[in-house]
């Protein structure tokens, strides 16, 4: 069976498309530590999301370097959140579901949440604020080295 993302979970996609066209991808990551939480680190604001993965091929003969992928945007519609930004636990929190005594949405056994319940309508609208209102740093263009 062939891996793939069930992009019909997003509002607006049809069973049978291959591709969702200007979506809002958000990437979370954990955040090791004491509170062992999850965190917005950035985003991507009008993506082409593949139900199946693509590939990419750098370079040619011996230097060929073969990438898979499934989320595409362009540079200026990205953000990569400064860590010490991804740190505001009020501002970029992520939940996750823990039984009964955690929230009744958020990140489960999978790393892929689409945040459609409706008991997330609330948070979802809060974190799409946030990233709309959010003009600060861009770690996409730091230099490192």
């Amino acid at each position: 069976v062939t891996p793939q993302v069930h992009i019909e979970k997003i509002p607006g996609v049809e069973n049978g498309q291959d591709v969702a066209e200007d979506v809002l991808v958000v990437w979370c990551a954990k955040k090791e530590g004491a509170e062992n939480r999850t965190v917005v680190v950035g985003w991507y604001k009008h993506a082409k999301v593949y139900r199946y993965y693509q590939e990419a091929i750098f370079g040619d003969g011996d230097e060929e370097f073969h990438q898979l992928y499934n989320v595409v945007a362009k540079a200026e519609d990205c953000v990569l959140l400064p860590p010490g930004e991804r740190s505001r636990y009020t501002k970029w929190n992520v939940p996750r579901k823990k039984g009964s005594s955690g929230p009744a949405f958020g990140f489960s056994g999978s790393n892929v949440w689409f945040a459609t319940e409706e008991k997330a309508k609330d948070y979802v609208k809060n974190m799409v604020d946030r990233i709309n209102d959010y003009y600060d740093d861009n770690y996409m263009y730091k230099e490192l080295g």
